[in-house]
């Protein structure tokens, strides 16, 4: 029952939300854009209303995270290093400057939404076009995804592996333990 509490409290919690909301960004289009294009093959008019609903709610559900991104953000500028700060800054810009292409692609799944997928030309088009566009979306939200991480989990990047000092102290026991093995065997008679 504790627990119950707990994950219903930290639903409250922006910071938790954004997070929550970002997979459900990035899976939600992704299925959404799988079970568009099965039932765009099998001609299944009711599966594709559903899949584009699907997709569409993924797509929208930009403006909640960058507004719970910016709440959770509020308070937290003291507890980072000014250059971690700066990363997270330019990732919000990166989010708010990058909403017009979930727009396009709800607006795309709204547009095959009321013609129809395989009403004509026209239809088929803005169909084909709803697939492209939301493939594209989501490689584009997955690299947003990688940006996020790379702030907080410094490994990530390119370049040197950053190493904890646990980690470094870690591997200078081991170097030393070799050293002394190497030494006792070096000493001892045959």
């Amino acid at each position: 029952m504790k627990e119950l509490a707990y994950l219903f409290n930290k639903l409250k919690d922006p910071e938790y939300l954004y997070m929550l909301i970002e997979n459900f960004m990035i899976w939600g289009l992704a299925i959404g854009l799988v079970s568009f294009a099965v039932a765009f093959f099998c001609k299944e008019r009711k599966s594709q209303i559903g899949s584009l609903i699907l997709i569409i709610l993924a797509c929208v559900m930009v403006v909640p995270y960058i507004r719970l991104r910016e709440k959770s953000d509020k308070g937290k500028g003291y507890f980072f290093p000014s250059t971690k700060r700066t990363e997270m800054v330019a990732q919000q810009d990166r989010w708010e400057k990058a909403q017009w292409v979930f727009f396009a692609v709800a607006g795309l799944a709204g547009a095959t939404l009321l013609m129809g997928a395989h009403t004509g030309k026209p239809g088929l088009f803005t169909g084909i076009l709803t697939g492209v566009a939301g493939i594209c979306c989501v490689f584009f939200t997955i690299w947003l995804n990688l940006k996020e991480a790379e702030i907080h989990h410094p490994n990530l990047r390119d370049g040197p592996r950053v190493t904890s000092t646990f980690e470094k102290r870690t591997h200078e026991v081991i170097d030393d333990a070799r050293r002394a093995v190497k030494r006792t065997l070096k000493v001892r008679p045959e």
